[in-house]
């Protein structure tokens, strides 16, 4: 299983920035919320995200990483 910590701070500083260099996201990634949960249920391998510094990050973008989650039996979120 692949781990991938995210650290709060460093999504409040640089947001979609940050997430698509840690993810490897392609060129084309739209730097927004649905673009985020478009790439993370397009992870096709056992997966576990790990969020430390919640607190630095919007509930709007949790829920995405929680959504995500759900739809995608590969992928864990935890926060």
């Amino acid at each position: 299983m692949k781990i991938i910590e995210i650290d709060g701070k460093s999504i409040k500083k640089d947001g979609h920035k940050y997430l698509k260099k840690v993810f490897n996201f392609p060129d084309y990634y739209g730097n927004n919320l649905d673009a985020l949960y478009d790439c993370l249920t397009d992870i096709g391998a056992p997966t576990e995200i790990r969020l430390k510094n919640k607190n630095q990050v919007s509930w709007d973008m949790i829920d995405t990483f929680i959504d995500a989650s759900e739809a995608n039996s590969f992928l864990n979120f935890i926060y």
